[in-house]
């Protein structure tokens, strides 16, 4: 199949890659030109230059194209879906996010627009929802918890610690979006690809650190006071790193049922405790955790 891949150089974008080029597709990746990563990417695929907000150079990277794999956010959902059928490709399929499940409108809202302009496109769409993705270096949630882990005895932990994550190791994904593309079941449908199973925020972080050989102690800090200093400063203006809303979210359970994609894409995600142990060892390697 010619695919035609956005989000190249991200974390799914990247293993995207990989495995497409492994399994004989023909594979052409849209870059913007000032991409850093242009080089490294045309010794493996054909590259395109173009932006994944403009339609008109997403027309002219799809030119002989069979499909597309759009990882460079939902976002651009109506810039894509005009672009397909612009240049006359009928298959899409686009990477949402779990997000879509809040009960936050201001986090699963757009998510939920975006959607909703993919399937009322026309085309032979499919919708994949990851959740959490880690793995690698280029991993930007638990590279930096471990990171921390590797250098404090201490970790903070907002609230109880009993919120439910299901983080999905990026390889897992790459293979199960690849297969909503390659499957004709999937045209039409929406899937939640988290990882293998649920676990409660405190122990992800004990799960992580036992990768790194420590045993940090865990130290809760009340959610409601954090909260509402929040608010206070975002009252009066104080940029602040942190959202008070973000800080809400932390109560959320973030699990997922999966049995859809498990039986329809024959999707297989591993447990935590394998994937971040995976994870370590590249970070070692690299000489980025001294643990």
């Amino acid at each position: 199949m010619k695919v035609l891949l956005t989000g190249a150089t991200g974390l799914l974008g990247g293993a995207l890659v990989r495995l497409m080029v492994r399994e004989g597709h023909e594979v052409r990746c849209l870059l913007r030109p000032e991409s850093p990563n242009a080089s490294r990417l045309d010794r493996l695929v054909e590259v395109a230059h173009g932006d994944a907000g403009d339609a008109g150079s997403l027309s002219e990277a799809l030119r002989g194209m069979d499909a597309m794999l759009h990882t460079a956010g939902i976002e651009y959902a109506a810039q894509v879906t005009e672009a397909l059928r612009s240049a006359g490709v009928e298959r899409l399929v686009a990477v949402s996010s779990t997000s879509a499940h809040s009960s936050y409108p201001a986090r699963s809202g757009p998510k939920l627009d975006a959607e909703t302009v993919v399937r009322g496109s026309g085309l032979s769409w499919t919708v994949v929802r990851p959740a959490m993705i880690y793995g690698s270096e280029l991993d930007k949630n638990l590279h930096r918890l471990l990171r921390f882990l590797d250098r404090s005895p201490v970790f903070p932990v907002f609230g109880s610690g009993e919120n439910l994550w299901q983080p999905v190791y990026y390889e897992d994904l790459a293979r199960g979006t690849l297969e909503a593309l390659t499957r004709p079941e999937a045209v039409g449908e929406t899937y939640d690809l988290p990882g293998a199973e649920p676990l409660t925020y405190a122990e992800l972080v004990r799960t992580a650190a036992a990768a790194l050989g420590r045993s940090p102690r865990l130290l809760r800090v009340p959610l409601e006071p954090v909260r509402r200093a929040l608010r206070l400063a975002e009252a009066v203006r104080i940029p602040l790193p942190v959202a008070s809303e973000q800080v809400l979210r932390l109560r959320e359970d973030k699990a997922y049922p999966h049995e859809k994609a498990c039986r329809e894409l024959g999707y297989e995600p591993r447990p935590f405790e394998e994937g971040i142990v995976l994870e370590v060892a590249r970070l070692r390697e690299l000489g980025m955790v001294r643990s």
